[in-house]
């Protein structure tokens, strides 16, 4: 709701020295009209809006331009605006800093009936290939998970690289779902910029790391890996297709470890992939988001700058639509449509079956 704190100036001049790029002048009361276009824009479609999304927003439709002075005066307009009672509180939201309080209840119906309303049966039941949407900003994860939820696909957010306990988590959870025989596939959604990049290559080599040198892949086959013997193993590869063991070959053939060890390599390739989805150089020139300088700091720059230019660009720029467009395209190219709907009917049935439940009880 739209409250007002204190009385704002909406009207003057805003002047920015960008250094290199001179001043940047601009009218604060034009401005402040386009901020709040942006805010109630996103509002009318259900989203919330971090500072960095309306920032990149405005940068997009060259209202503003894109430098870390102008974002920081673009906070202080933001603020301008919502204690002067000009935007709603509820449009903005501060993904850091999130209240907490213990579940709790009225009564048994109350909670049986909220168990009704949130009745949500997994929709990658019996589907081939297990589904995650993996991203480095925190900032999107609220539209992606709006995105993902008709399909109940887990989010995980990294916030840059992630750590290594993050990993192992999640490689113990693909171990499982691995052996109840689903691929396991994680697609992922981050910056067109040095590291960005190279995060995709990072989640796999560290998943892959897990599985090498760990324990938890004997229990994938059923049995235990000897690797002192690769006599089981060799029982494994001859009832492979052609192609598979042609495969298997040259892992072998590269790698002296062991055809026990390449086993190992050879499974992992075939149930884990990790799939970038965006920021795509196609998705770039498709879109246009505002480019930022790469990072001359980051020590992956001297690659990426060689093949892409000292230029990067953020997934923070692309529009909500947008970024859920791209998400639910590529959930639905490894869904089979019509599991899916068996689950969907299904979860209508024993929805209507807990509701009766809920309406025979008194209390």
């Amino acid at each position: 709701m739209k409250e007002k704190f204190k009385t704002i100036k909406v009207s003057g001049d805003i002047n920015i020295n960008l250094g290199d790029k001179g001043i940047w002048e601009a009218d604060k009361e034009t401005l402040l009209y386009h901020i709040k276009e942006v805010c109630e824009e996103y509002h009318g479609l259900g989203y919330t809006l971090t500072l960095r999304q309306m920032y990149y927003q405005l940068v997009s439709k060259d209202l503003i331009p894109n430098h870390d002075k102008v974002y920081k005066k673009l906070g202080k307009l933001k603020d301008d605006l919502l204690y002067g009672g000009y935007v709603d509180w509820d449009i903005f939201v501060d993904r850091g800093r999130v209240p907490y309080i213990a579940y709790t209840e009225h009564n048994i119906k109350g909670a049986l009936q909220r168990t009704v309303n949130s009745y949500n049966l997994n929709k990658q039941l019996n589907q081939e290939t297990h589904l995650e949407v993996w991203t480095e900003k925190d900032a999107i994860s609220g539209i992606i998970k709006r995105a993902v939820n008709p399909y109940t696909v887990r989010v995980v957010v990294n916030k840059g690289y992630t750590s290594s306990t993050a990993i192992y988590d999640s490689y113990q959870r693909f171990l499982d779902i691995i052996q109840k025989g689903q691929k396991v596939v994680i697609l992922y959604f981050g910056d067109h910029d040095p590291s960005g990049l190279d995060m995709i290559r990072d989640i796999r080599d560290r998943v892959m790391n897990f599985f090498l040198n760990g324990d938890g892949i004997a229990q994938l086959n059923g049995h235990i890996v000897d690797w002192a013997s690769s006599d089981e193993i060799m029982d494994e590869v001859e009832q492979l297709s052609e192609e598979d063991e042609e495969l298997f070959d040259s892992y072998v053939k590269e790698d002296k470890n062991g055809s026990a060890f390449q086993w190992v390599r050879y499974f992992f390739d075939k149930h884990f992939e990790v799939v970038p989805i965006g920021l795509t150089m196609e998705q770039i020139e498709k879109y246009n988001p505002p480019p930022n300088p790469a990072k001359m700091t980051d020590p992956r720059s001297k690659p990426y700058i060689k093949k892409f230019g000292n230029v990067s660009w953020e997934v923070d720029a692309l529009r909500p639509e947008v970024m859920t467009d791209i998400v639910q395209t590529k959930i639905l190219e490894y869904m089979d449509y019509e599991t899916y709907q068996d689950v969907l009917d299904r979860e209508k049935i024993e929805i209507a079956e807990l509701q009766d439940m809920v309406d025979n009880i008194n209390k």
